[in-house]
C-alpha cells in the first residue's frame, strides 16, 4: 500500500511539473511585447518553484505519510499561484482557474477534510493575491470587480465542497474494497488450510482430463509432485473409458468409479463443473479400504449368524419329514397295496432336496462373472428347464438385447422368483415376464396374479426365514437380495397393485447390442 501511495505522489508530481511548464510559455504567449518584464517574472518564478521543490523532494525523502507529503505540494502549488496571479494581474490574472485545479487534486488524492481546507487556502490566496497587487499599483479594485471577486471564492468553496464529497465517497469505497480484500485472502487461507488439512483427494481437471490442481492428500495416493500439474491424469491411475460419454452433461453430474490401486479400495468420484476448458472436472479420490473390509466382516458375520439360525431350523424340519418316510417305510414292509405311500416318500425327499439347495445357495460366496448374454434366449431356456411338465403357461414380453452380465446368478434370482410366483398363482396364464431397457438401465419384472404381499411382511420381505407359504424355507427372497447386492442390482416390489405382486430388478450394465423389440 506504501509503494503504491508513493507512486501516486510521483505522478501528482511529474503533472504539476508538466503544468508549471505550461505557466511559463504561457506568460511569453500572452505577454509577446513585454519580454524583459516577463523575463524578470520568470526568474523570480523559477527561483520560487525551485525553492518549494527542494522542500517538497526533502518531504519524500523523509518519508511522509501521504497526507503530509500531499498538503506540502499543495501549499507550495498555492504559494506558486498566488505568486503567479500577482504577477499576472491580480483581479485580471487569467491564470485564476489554477486555483481550481489544486482543489480537484486535493480531492481527488486525499480526504474529504483536505479538500474542504484546500478550498479555503485558495479562497484566501486568491483574495490576498489581488489586494496586494491592487495595493503596490495603486489601482483600487472596482465593484465589479469585487463582485467577481466575492464569486470566484463561492464558487472556491462550492468546487471544495464537491471535491469533498466524492474524496468521502471515494475513501468509503477503497475502505470497502480494502475490506473485502483482507475477508477475499482471509477465505483463501482457509481454502489452502481446508485442502491441506482433507484426507481426500481433490484434483481439478479440464475437459481432456488434464492436471490443473491438486491437494496434498491427491498427490500421496498418486504418487505426485508439482512438476505433474498439466500431466493427464490417466498417467497416474485408470479411468473408466465410461467418463467420456458424461462429458457433454449438464454441471453437478456426478460418475463414480471403484478401483483396486496398489492394495487399496479408492472410491473415484467426478463432478462436472461447468464447461470452462481449465476447470471441467472435479475428483475426489476417498480410500474405502477399510469400509470395504468392514462390511466383508459384517456380510461374514451375518452370514454366519443366518447359517446357525438355519441349521436349528433344518434340523427341526428335517426331522418331521424323516419321522414320516420310516413310518411309510415300515407300513411298505407289510407289504399293504396303498399307492399314496410313495407319493408321500417322494414330496417328502422333494422337501429336503429343496431346503438343502436353498440352503447352499444362501450360503454360497457370490463373485460375479460377467459374460454377454442374449437375454432372450437365456430367460426362454430358463423357463423350459423350471416348468418341465408346462403346468404354467407363462406371458413373456422380452426385449432381444445382449448384455455384459453374469448368467449364473441372474438364473438364480428368476429360479426363486419364478418359483413363487408359480406356488401363489392360482391360473395357468396368470404369470408374466416382462424384461426392457430405458437409457443405461436394463428392468426385469417377474408378476403373478396370487393373494399379494402383507403389509406387515413387506418391511422383512427379503430377510432370511420370512415366508407367508407352509412349504416355504424363507430363503429364497433373502438369496435374491443377496445375488443383487453383490451385482450392484436393485430389487423392489411395485407398491401401486391391487392384486398379486410384482418383483423389479434393475441393473445399471451397458447393453452391448440392442436390435428392437421383441414379443415373446
Amino acid at each position: 500500500m506504501k509503494s503504491h501511495n508513493s507512486k501516486a505522489l510521483q505522478r501528482v508530481f511529474y503533472a504539476r511539473l508538466l503544468i508549471f511548464c505550461a505557466i511559463i510559455l504561457s506568460f511569453y504567449w500572452l505577454n509577446p511585447a513585454a519580454a524583459t518584464q516577463v523575463s524578470t517574472t520568470v526568474r523570480h518564478l523559477l527561483f520560487l518553484w525551485l525553492t518549494l521543490l527542494g522542500v517538497q523532494t526533502l518531504a519524500f525523502r523523509f518519508k511522509l505519510k501521504k497526507p503530509y507529503n500531499l498538503l506540502i505540494q499543495i501549499i507550495s502549488d498555492l504559494i506558486v499561484i498566488g505568486f503567479i496571479i500577482y504577477s499576472s494581474g491580480g483581479y485580471a490574472s487569467p491564470f485564476t482557474l489554477l486555483l481550481g485545479l489544486v482543489i480537484i487534486l486535493a480531492g481527488s488524492q486525499a480526504s474529504a477534510l483536505l479538500a474542504l481546507a484546500t478550498s479555503v487556502l485558495a479562497s484566501g490566496t486568491y483574495i490576498f493575491s489581488v489586494y496586494i497587487y491592487a495595493n503596490n499599483h495603486l489601482q483600487p479594485i472596482p465593484v465589479d470587480q469585487a463582485l467577481k471577486l466575492l464569486l470566484q471564492t463561492s464558487l472556491f468553496f462550492l468546487a471544495g465542497g464537491i471535491m469533498a464529497l466524492i474524496a468521502r465517497r471515494h475513501a468509503t469505497l477503497e475502505q470497502k474494497q480494502k475490506d473485502a480484500s483482507i475477508k477475499h485472502q482471509q477465505l483463501q487461507e482457509i481454502h489452502s488450510q481446508v485442502l491441506q488439512a482433507m484426507q481426500e483427494g481433490i484434483v481439478i481437471l479440464n475437459s481432456s482430463l488434464h492436471i490443473q490442481a491438486f491437494n496434498p492428500a491427491a498427490a500421496a495416493f498418486l504418487g505426485m509432485s508439482d512438476q505433474h500439474a498439466g500431466f493427464k491424469i490417466n498417467s497416474f491411475i485408470d479411468i473408466p473409458d465410461e467418463l467420456d460419454e458424461y462429458s457433454p452433461n449438464s454441471e453437478g453430474h456426478v460418475f463414480r468409479h471403484e478401483i483396486s490401486w496398489h492394495g487399496h479400495d479408492l472410491l473415484l468420484t467426478f463432478t462436472k463443473l461447468h464447461q470452462d476448458s481449465q476447470a471441467s472436472w472435479l475428483m475426489t479420490i476417498v480410500n474405502i479400504t477399510e469400509t470395504r473390509a468392514l462390511e466383508r466382516q459384517l456380510a461374514e458375520q451375518d452370514k454366519l449368524a443366518s447359517i446357525g439360525q438355519m441349521a436349528a431350523m433344518l434340523a427341526h424340519e428335517i426331522r418331521n419329514p424323516m419321522q414320516t418316510i420310516a413310518q411309510a417305510t415300515e407300513l411298505m414292509g407289510l407289504e399293504q397295496k396303498d399307492s399314496n405311500l410313495e407319493n408321500i416318500v417322494t414330496s417328502e425327499i422333494q422337501r429336503l432336496n429343496r431346503l438343502v439347495s436353498d440352503m447352499l445357495d444362501y450360503a454360497s460366496p457370490l463373485h460375479p462373472q460377467p459374460q454377454p448374454t442374449d437375454i432372450k434366449a437365456f430367460i426362454q431356456q430358463t423357463l423350459q428347464q423350471i416348468d418341465l411338465e408346462q403346468s404354467h403357461d407363462i406371458q413373456t414380453d422380452i426385449m432381444h438385447t445382449t448384455l455384459n452380465i453374469d448368467p449364473d446368478h441372474l438364473r438364480l434370482v428368476l429360479d426363486n422368483l419364478l418359483r413363487n410366483a408359480m406356488r401363489v398363482s392360482p391360473e395357468a396364464a396368470s404369470i408374466s415376464i416382462i424384461f426392457s431397457l430405458e437409457d443405461d438401465t436394463w428392468q426385469l419384472q417377474v408378476k403373478d396374479s396370487g393373494r399379494g404381499i402383507e403389509d406387515k411382511m413387506k418391511k422383512t420381505l427379503f430377510q432370511p426365514f420370512q415366508t407367508g407359504h407352509k412349504q416355504g424355507t424363507g430363503l429364497g427372497l433373502a438369496t435374491v437380495w443377496q445375488v443383487c447386492q453383490a451385482n450392484a442390482w436393485q430389487v423392489s416390489i411395485d407398491e401401486t397393485l391391487t392384486t398379486g405382486a410384482c418383483f423389479i430388478i434393475q441393473g445399471s450394465i451397458t447393453p452391448l447390442e440392442n436390435t428392437g423389440k421383441n414379443n415373446g
